[in-house]
């Protein structure tokens, strides 16, 4: 009974904390991310000053100062002009977007962000503007700066320079490893810590309620014997010669209370031994058409006698071999029929059929009576449950379903309810073919 709660709470336990996990490890992506774009803005800031002072104090010239950057070359794009705009040098571009249209992005946003200068006076001089960021044709994403530089022969040149930024999947690739690692690590942890926590944290539940059932289970074997004695000295003053009608009235309320006792500790006993796992099948090949009739030979004389119309309906066409427990599966039928005739009155109608699939057959009692309310419903096969909250009822102890729906189980099948078209309940049972 603890099981599925057991692992409800596990699964409400390890998706919680997991999600949080998740979001954490997104939010130091996130920050991972930003801290590199920094670093590369500040990497690329470095090399653009370590080549404007390059440009400007050295005796080289200005290819190979440029070209000395080589082992950026998949990274570094430079482009040189002189004043009069004529293309003096330009390095090989690897990008996705092609050079002109890089160059065309870039002369768009250098000229935004107006940062840099080409004279001082009627002299050359030599500047540089910020770091600006601008996308190229394919989303690839740029650093760039335009600067100016100034020779001592009194020659400008303009360069542009052009970085391309690692792309967020590559820098998410570079700690992909290491946050699965860590999330599977963590899955692994939480998910050991959770069922240690919830073990510990139902365990006293579990010994309470396998003291209950060994209580139960005990209390109904000893409740077996007095039961018999009490029935047996029933029958005994059934048999007396005595007239007196307030005698026999009591000598037939000691019997029928002793016979609703008798269901009582049955159902009890059948429940406890499906706690302890101790059911067995007794598993054959079914005549499903000689069950059906037996069915409805054993309740066609109880609905004569209390006016209920009985309707089988027998398939045509042969049955598919059904391998279950015949006893098992007759009793399920029996506690629907009993539940069918008990919301059923006069004249009403109760319907037994199936209904066969590939791979399963569904066998139904159907009523016409009151019916089953929604807020009834997710609760008739839990034990003790009766929806007749007065319980003026006191032949039902709310066993029945319960046991039918164990049995179900037990047989690798279904139990369920549903509304019958008209007004009433339909119950259900479904098997597996094999």
């Amino acid at each position: 009974m603890l099981k599925p709660l057991s692992k409800k709470l596990n699964t409400i336990f390890i998706t919680t904390i997991m999600l949080i996990i998740t979001l954490i490890m997104m939010i130091l992506s996130r920050n991972y991310i930003r801290m590199e774009q920094t670093n590369e803005a500040l990497f690329f800031q470095r090399m653009v000053t370590q080549m404007m002072y390059q440009l400007k104090d050295s005796s080289q010239s200005l290819v190979s100062i440029v070209n000395s950057y080589h082992e950026y070359k998949h990274s570094l794009f430079c482009h040189i002009e002189d004043t009069s705009g004529r293309m003096v040098y330009q390095t090989e571009s690897g990008f996705p977007t092609d050079a002109g249209t890089l160059l065309d992005q870039f002369r768009i946003q250098a000229g935004q962000e107006q940062t840099f200068l080409l004279t001082d006076g009627n002299q050359p001089a030599t500047d540089q503007s910020g770091i600006f960021a601008f996308r190229g044709k394919e989303s690839d994403e740029y650093l760039g700066v335009l600067a100016t530089i100034a020779l001592p022969d009194n020659t400008a040149y303009h360069l542009s320079i052009i970085y391309r930024q690692q792309s967020l999947f590559a820098l998410l690739t570079k700690q992909a490893f290491l946050y699965l690692s860590l999330w599977l690590l963590s899955l692994m942890a939480v998910t050991v810590l959770s069922h240690l926590l919830i073990r510990t944290a139902l365990k006293p539940t579990e010994v309470m309620l396998k003291s209950q059932k060994d209580f139960i289970a005990s209390a109904s074997h000893e409740l077996k014997s007095p039961l018999a004695i009490i029935l047996a000295n029933a029958e005994k003053l059934e048999q007396l010669q005595i007239d007196d009608i307030d005698f026999k009235k009591s000598v037939k309320i000691l019997d029928s209370e002793c016979m609703r006792m008798s269901k009582l500790v049955r159902d009890m006993l059948l429940l406890a031994s499906s706690d302890a796992k101790s059911w067995t099948l007794c598993k054959n090949i079914i005549d499903i058409d000689t069950l059906l009739i037996s069915l409805y030979e054993t309740y066609e004389p109880i609905c004569i006698s209390k006016k209920i119309c009985l309707h089988l309906e027998i398939r045509e066409t042969s049955y598919p071999k059904l391998c279950a427990d015949g006893e098992r599966l007759f009793q399920i039928l029996t506690i629907y029929m009993d539940n069918a005739i008990h919301h059923s009155a006069g004249n009403q109608l109760i319907e037994v059929k199936t209904a066969v699939a590939a791979r399963h057959i569904t066998f139904f009692v159907a009523d016409h009576g009151t019916g089953i309310s929604e807020d009834d419903k997710p609760y008739i096969f839990n034990r003790f449950y009766c929806a007749d909250k007065s319980r003026t009822d006191k032949s039902n102890f709310g066993l029945g379903l319960s046991i039918a729906d164990e049995l179900a189980k037990m047989m690798h099948g279904k139990a369920g309810c549903q509304d019958t078209v008209g007004g009433g309940a339909t119950f259900f049972v479904t098997l597996p073919l094999k």
